[in-house]
């Protein structure tokens, strides 16, 4: 069997067995088998940690070891539901071209790392962990052994040394119905819920963000907005859940705070959901310098580190005093869409860039 033939087999594995989060272990006993076959040993470590936004379920991390070795690759075993997705858990091909729910968030990645210790004796530990894609648990909770980490998400093959925060909310509009061909004698809350969004977009504290590891791009994503019957009522009621990116540099209290003070405004409830402050690892850190190293050994050029939009268990790791970098192959933009993909071709990269740096850290 080919490399690629190899590489192929695992990712068909991975996404075929659904793993929205709190469903995790549904891997477990192909990775223990796989692990076990290239000389780790493995273990499991109970996750009692319950974040708000973490789904009902039984949580685990599953911990791989083969030597010694001071460097942990962390990769998450959840999966963003299947929602509107029309084929999951069926991956499918075309050209080079991956599809399928988590084939590139981040299935796609553990089979790269799957085919990388099986092209390498070299000293490895892994941590496949739980709960990335709701609460962050699991990597909150895992007890390690490590001078620095290597999470595994799409990067387009560049080193991540910085994240942006990140403010979550759902607010609340009251209005009047009325006869929708007479919208002046009731009082619209859809419209007090757009004007809301309009008025955080255009404010300085959001609008103005800066940082030269990022692309400039739009801060406010509007996720859900529930409003309304038809359009012969004045909606009475409106509820809007949206997300707000902070970049290093600002602060997410702040923002969080912008919110509050924008609900008072136009009389809405607000419930901030989550506040995440923006990190950043110096590109001069050692594993920073390591990671860069073993991208260029294998492409034949050195990358550009870059910042990323995404919360991800890196963070974690990063607030415990732990250096960590962000590393994968894929676009983080097709991740959660019913288009999820990756290329073949990129993950074939990965494997071998992976590989580079477990024999050069051994």
């Amino acid at each position: 069997m080919t490399a690629e033939q190899h590489l192929l087999e695992l990712v068909r594995i991975l996404v075929e067995t659904p793993t929205p989060t709190g469903n995790e272990k549904a891997l477990f006993p192909f990775l223990t088998d796989y692990l076990q076959s290239h000389g780790f040993t493995v273990s499991e470590q109970e996750v009692t940690e319950r974040h708000p936004l973490t789904p009902p379920g039984e949580y685990s991390n599953l911990i791989a070891k083969r030597g010694e070795s001071r460097l942990l690759i962390s990769a998450h075993l959840d999966t963003f539901p299947a929602y509107s997705h029309p084929q999951p858990y069926t991956l499918r091909q075309e050209g080079d071209k991956l599809i399928g729910r988590g084939v590139v968030d981040i299935k796609g990645q553990i089979a790269a790392l799957l085919l990388a210790i099986s092209q390498t004796p070299a000293p490895c530990q892994i941590a496949f962990v739980c709960d990335e894609e709701r609460g962050g648990t699991g990597s909150r909770s895992l007890q390690f052994d490590a001078d620095a980490v290597i999470v595994l998400e799409p990067t387009d093959l560049k080193p991540v040394v910085a994240h942006a925060g990140a403010v979550e909310v759902t607010a609340l509009f009251f209005g009047k119905a009325a006869h929708g061909s007479v919208p002046h004698w009731g009082d619209n809350a859809l419209e007090k819920a757009v004007a809301f969004a309009d008025a955080l977009k255009a404010h300085p504290l959001i609008a103005d963000q800066r940082h030269p590891l990022f692309e400039r791009a739009p801060l406010v994503t509007l996720g859900k907005l529930e409003a309304g019957s038809e359009a012969m009522v004045v909606p009475n009621k409106a509820v809007l859940n949206l997300d707000i990116r902070v970049l290093p540099g600002y602060s997410a209290k702040a923002v969080a705070d912008l919110v509050q003070d924008f609900g008072a405004k136009f009389k809405a409830e607000v419930r901030i959901d989550d506040v995440s402050e923006p990190v950043v690892l110096g590109e001069d850190e050692a594993i920073a310098e390591i990671v860069k190293r073993a991208i260029a050994d294998v492409i034949g050029q050195e990358p550009t580190a870059i910042g990323y939009w995404s919360w991800t268990d890196a963070v974690n790791y990063l607030e415990r005093g732990v250096p960590a970098v962000v590393i994968g192959a894929g676009h983080l933009g097709v991740a959660h869409s019913d288009e999820e993909w990756v290329n073949l071709s990129d993950l074939l990269l990965l494997s071998r860039i992976l590989a580079r740096l477990l024999e050069t850290n051994a």
